[in-house]
């Protein structure tokens, strides 16, 4: 490296922009009366049912994928733990 007596930067030919938050407010639209929201719920239409009906399908693939691969894993964990069987007089070798 060049021994260096000044670490100055060189100077720019124009200034850098400024950021100038924005200082209006906006409105938000509010609906003129709030009567129009009520608490009760529409009744369930076939549409929701059916809905309803393919979570609960979905809950239950996704429940027994998870019950094969636990008992998969619990099956191959048993395999490799167990010492293989010894050959008797009427298995083969």
């Amino acid at each position: 490296m060049a021994n260096r007596t000044s670490t100055t930067r060189a100077p720019r030919s124009r200034s850098a922009p400024q950021v100038v938050s924005p200082r209006n407010r906006t409105n938000v639209a509010l609906p003129l009366s709030f009567s129009q929201f009520t608490t009760e719920e529409p009744a369930m239409t076939a549409r929701d049912w059916i809905s309803l009906a393919g979570l609960v399908v979905s809950v239950i693939g996704f429940s027994v994928v998870i019950w094969q691969h636990t008992w998969a894993a619990n099956a191959r964990e048993e395999n490799q733990a167990s010492p293989p069987a010894a050959a008797g007089p009427d298995q083969p070798d």
